[in-house]
């Protein structure tokens, strides 16, 4: 299958000239916190609170004209579907404003030379490959995904390209194909499979010297007792029709124990987000929220709860952020497959 796709090695576009370099981490923000996985655990609650209370700033950056392509929709690639819609804004949100980076491995280089290859393990709409495809039209980009549902975007990019396969059938590439592969918020199988089954298929697919990238939220810190219930209810019904919710706890652990990746370059780093505050922290929260509301129908169904009083419980959830602070954390976990 992926001999077939041709613009592989027909893409010639020429990258643009005199591109500033990205940085991948933002050390001096006050808006982010980026440490090892080890210093990561030792942070309190206080400490991560006085991390974020600068989080009031302005979305970032400031331009009228990003502003409005974030409340009005017109950064997102066209799509009636609701869903495809949040996680472009998803994509948009911890990408561009949380993150700053569409990942954290050092591969600046790679795509900078031109030639790389990059699989998206569960894409979705696919807006992260086409971010990157249009930034590095010298490298080449695939996605795939379980779910052909999700995938509606079409890709009209000479060095992109979908394909929709069963993730638990294996990766449908041979050994050492790509230079980088990449997973986020991967809901598609549990964590046992996922570390049994999906990982070593994606360590096989990887170039010696490629890089694997991880990232994944936990659960929400300082939430309520209506927040807790209410999403605690929720992962309980996406269990019933097969979604999981992967801990990036355990990223770390298996890139390391597992033989073919150089533990010395396992590296994990996160950062932390106020849902509470300024606009970018109540666009974030909406975000989060809206994943109830896009299952409203089904999930007041498997909750026995009416429309009003799922309503209601939203809205408390908004007073319970606000009141109690309450944040996420997002992770990047990454490592290099030994040569």
């Amino acid at each position: 299958m992926f001999r077939d796709t041709q613009w592989i090695s027909d893409s010639k576009v020429k990258n643009k000239k005199n591109k500033a370099k990205r940085r991948h981490t933002d050390p001096s923000s006050d808006t982010s916190s980026t440490t090892s996985s080890d210093k990561a655990s030792q942070l309190s609650n206080s400490d991560e609170i006085l991390t974020i209370n600068s989080f009031y700033d302005p979305l970032p950056p400031s331009d009228p004209k990003v502003l409005r392509n974030i409340e009005g929709g017109e950064y997102f690639l066209p799509s009636a579907d609701k869903n495809i819609e949040r996680l472009q804004m998803q994509h948009y949100l911890f990408s561009k404003c949380v993150w700053r980076s569409n990942y954290s491995s050092p591969l600046e280089e790679n795509f900078e030379l031109g030639g790389a290859k990059v699989l998206d393990v569960q894409c979705g709409s696919g807006i992260w490959m086409s971010d990157l495809a249009t930034e590095y039209s010298n490298s080449t980009f695939v996605g795939i995904d379980d779910d052909a549902e999700r995938a509606r975007i079409e890709m009209e990019l000479p060095n992109a390209a979908f394909l929709h396969h069963n993730l638990m059938e294996g990766l449908p590439f041979p050994d050492d194909t790509f230079d980088f592969v990449h997973q986020r918020f991967f809901t598609s199988v549990n964590e046992a499979d996922w570390e049994n089954y999906i990982l070593p298929e994606i360590v096989r697919i990887l170039k010696p010297g490629g890089w694997v990238e991880l990232m994944e939220m936990q659960p929400l810190s300082n939430a309520g007792h209506t927040t807790k219930k209410i999403f605690k209810a929720y992962d309980e019904f996406n269990l019933k029709i097969g979604i999981h919710q992967l801990n990036p706890c355990v990223f770390q652990k298996a890139l390391t124990s597992n033989k073919m990746i150089d533990s010395s370059t396992v590296h994990s780093d996160h950062r932390i987000t106020p849902l509470f505050g300024g606009r970018l922290s109540q666009l974030v929260c909406q975000n989060l929220f809206k994943r109830l509301e896009l299952k409203k129908k089904e999930f007041c169904e498997f909750m026995n709860m009416n429309e009003s009083e799922f309503n209601g419980a939203i809205n408390t959830m908004y007073d319970e952020v606000n009141k109690l602070k309450t944040y996420c954390k997002t992770y990047r976990v990454y490592g290099k497959k030994s040569s």
